[in-house]
């Protein structure tokens, strides 16, 4: 089934850090629980880590929806959220597809893919932004050569964790 799809990416900022570590765990844990109930609303949302993985982002939020409204409804509730305040946002790519995550380590090419995919890989592709699920060795050298972001799948807390 076609679905709306929104592509979120996150850095930390390094604010966040010089916060008490029993107020990180709280907005951490604030905002976990807040995409946790999300996901329960139907469609699909997945948490990726790029820590490690990027210079630019540290966090992947992809959403699927089957209706608009529900893109702008997340972006609203996550607003609200005081762990926001410490994760810019440094893009947001929107497009309609089909298929949603199934559990592998991700590579997202918000401005499609030139090469082939390779071998072992399942690729999900809207109009214009392509992803590609397998293993990270796999998608490794297509992320570098096609300049992607490589996302490694991880539960709301788990990711949030991942950033410090």
């Amino acid at each position: 089934m076609e679905r709306f799809w929104a592509l979120g990416l996150f850095r930390l900022l390094p604010e966040f850090r010089r916060l008490e570590a029993e107020h990180q765990e709280h907005l951490k844990e604030e905002l976990s629980l807040l995409l946790s109930r999300w996901r329960a609303k139907g469609g699909f949302l997945s948490a990726y880590s790029l820590v490690g993985l990027s210079a630019e982002a540290d966090l992947l939020l992809w959403q699927g929806a089957e209706d608009l409204k529900a893109l702008q409804g997340l972006r609203r509730e996550m607003h609200r959220a005081r762990m926001l305040g410490f994760l810019e946002p440094v893009g947001l790519f929107l497009d309609r597809g089909e298929g949603e995550p199934g559990g592998g380590a991700l590579a997202l090419f918000p401005y499609g893919l030139e090469a082939s995919p390779s071998g072992g890989t399942r690729l999900l592709a809207g109009g214009r932004v392509v992803l590609l699920e397998g293993p990270l060795e796999v998608l490794f050298p297509l992320a570098v050569a096609e300049g992607g972001y490589l996302g490694v799948p991880r539960g709301f807390r788990e990711a949030l964790d991942d950033l410090g």
